[in-house]
């Protein structure tokens, strides 16, 4: 992967936004001029939001007397099969869910001017991302947001559904009374072609065997969960989760919580328990809380830094036991082609590999240089293979100027020979 910044500000995802707010202002409106966008079913329809390195974008629009939102394909992707089977396999997720704390498929119909369309429940609310920006709740509305969430995944993985893209942004919460609301489940939103630092910055609620394309189970969600309890943490909304989301977060999904009752039960103990140590802390044992609790800490820190360590030593193994194989895999062959190696592919997938070391202390730097010094041993291969490829060419060359350049040479040696090759390929430019 090429130089990355890392900290991109991460755009909103469907929904995420509070659904009276107008377009999100970085969106760039299409340059082409779009169809009339015509239906005798749905009146009144506007552009709410288009996503900025996915596949969707959304529309409001009145239905019998009710608000709903329109989601469709972006105009250039309207007609893209595989665009178009994901939308399609999004509502059949979708509409086969009946839960409170789930947002509803009502419909997939086609739309004139805007192709296949699904037809989502309106939800007057923001997202948790929003709320926990700037602060909008209390510690008790964040304990009953996450019970909720722990409610509508435990319906989801009892129907055989992981969510798998669950982050702040995917998680509403209505306005009247403060109720989470799940979206786009089941169906990653992000657009493959997109620009690799949205996506590293989009893969930051992910679980790593997502990340690495196994397979997964309820526990990919527990992972997100736990993550998104550091979300809140990291701005001070409450900390009272920390050990859930350590739990949660561990880097080997065999080490983490079993099942989201089980992480439903610890949000609700750590609770109540952290209410009890606060008062015993007042009254009996503030000393001993003062020595200990830092301790305590600091082992299941070290405990993870040892595994963090672990794991970034395998990942540079398998990256340096890869590199024959990737030299001999953007082999030059010819003259005519770039010095410079075209592998998005590859360095996409080191660059997802290395994901979980992004952001960690003494590790993201010699993760960005791994890839550097990757892509530098490529280029200095190809490098190679043109200086030989040259050297050949200019040896069996006839013409006027490559007789006179070896005819010069004394001691025609093959690094004095390269250095005649290039002024010959200079003038025959």
């Amino acid at each position: 992967m090429e130089e990355i910044d890392f900290m991109n500000n991460e755009p909103y995802q469907d929904g995420a936004k509070a659904q009276q707010q107008p377009v999100v202002a970085q969106e760039k409106a299409p340059s082409a001029k779009p169809e009339e966008i015509r239906s005798a079913e749905y009146t009144d329809i506007k552009p709410f939001f288009e996503s900025r390195y996915g596949n969707s974008r959304l529309f409001t629009a009145q239905h019998n007397g009710q608000k709903v939102i329109i989601k469709t394909l972006k105009a250039d992707r309207a007609n893209n099969a595989q665009c178009r089977a994901s939308l399609r396999n999004e509502y059949d997720i979708a509409s086969t869910l009946d839960n409170k704390h789930v947002r509803k498929a009502l419909d997939c119909v086609t739309i004139q001017g805007l192709g296949d369309c699904i037809i989502l429940e309106y939800i007057e609310g923001k997202s948790l991302a929003e709320h926990v920006r700037v602060g909008t709740l209390s510690e008790k509305q964040v304990k009953s947001i996450l019970v909720e969430i722990c409610d509508a995944l435990t319906y989801l993985h009892r129907n055989q559904i992981i969510h798998s893209n669950l982050k702040p942004e995917n998680i509403l919460v209505t306005a009247n009374d403060c109720r989470v609301k799940l979206i786009d489940i089941g169906v990653p939103e992000t657009n493959p072609d997109a620009d690799r630092e949205l996506l590293i910055k989009e893969m930051e609620f992910v679980a790593p065997e997502i990340i690495k394309g196994e397979d997964i189970d309820p526990r990919a969600d527990i992972y997100s969960l736990g993550k998104i309890m550091e979300f809140i943490g990291e701005r001070n909304i409450s900390k009272h989760y920390v050990n859930v989301a350590t739990h949660s977060t561990q880097f080997s999904k065999e080490q983490r919580y079993d099942s989201v009752s089980e992480v439903k039960s610890a949000i609700s103990k750590g609770h109540s328990m952290l209410a009890i140590v606060l008062i015993s802390i007042l009254a009996v044992v503030g000393i001993l809380a003062y020595l200990y609790v830092p301790k305590i800490k600091a082992n299941v820190e070290k405990e993870r830094a040892e595994r963090m360590a672990v794991d970034f030593a395998r990942e540079m193994d398998n990256m340096q036991k890869e590199l024959p194989a990737l030299q001999e895999k953007y082999k030059l062959t010819s003259l005519d082609e770039p010095i410079a190696p075209v592998w998005t592919d590859d360095s996409l997938r080191f660059a997802k590999n290395l994901k979980p070391f992004f952001g960690v202390e003494g590790y993201q730097s010699q993760a960005l240089n791994a890839l550097n010094e990757q892509k530098q041993h490529i280029e200095k291969s190809r490098q190679q293979d043109f200086d030989q490829l040259l050297l050949s060419e200019f040896k069996a060359a006839n013409d006027s100027i490559a007789i006179q350049l070896k005819s010069a040479l004394t001691d025609p040696t093959d690094a004095l020979l390269l250095t005649e090759a290039r002024k010959w390929l200079e003038q025959n430019k």
